[in-house]
């Protein structure tokens, strides 16, 4: 089953994406803070995509998807935000889905990168 990383501090948004993932056949690996996603990132497990929620308390979404890029080369990442234009860190595999998004919507355009990749 692939794998995503879920980068989400409010707990009952990462627990109705982590449903909806699971729906069509992804397992979540969650982070609640940057930190989190960080030790994931340098870790071994194996990520067909990495979910990045941008206000995170600890840290910005950026500085996770900029780790990600140097650890996870090639891993679709996807910027989650309100903001309506992305911010610096970018590059061919970071893709913006924009705030409010409904968990099924979000779902499938995860499948849809992952089936691409």
């Amino acid at each position: 089953m692939p794998s995503v990383l879920l980068v989400e501090d409010e707990f009952l948004i990462r627990a109705v994406l982590v449903d909806a993932l699971g729906e069509i056949g992804l397992d979540c690996i969650e982070a609640p803070t940057g930190q989190a996603a960080l030790d994931v990132l340098m870790g071994t497990a194996a990520l067909s995509a990495i979910i990045v929620d941008i206000g995170l308390p600890d840290m910005s979404g950026e500085g996770v998807i900029e780790a990600a890029a140097r650890h996870r080369p090639g891993t679709p990442v996807i910027r989650c935000s309100g903001a309506h234009a992305p911010g610096g860190a970018g590059g061919p595999e970071v893709h913006v889905f924009s705030k409010p998004y409904s968990a099924v919507g979000l779902s499938k355009f995860v499948a849809s990168l992952i089936a691409r990749a």
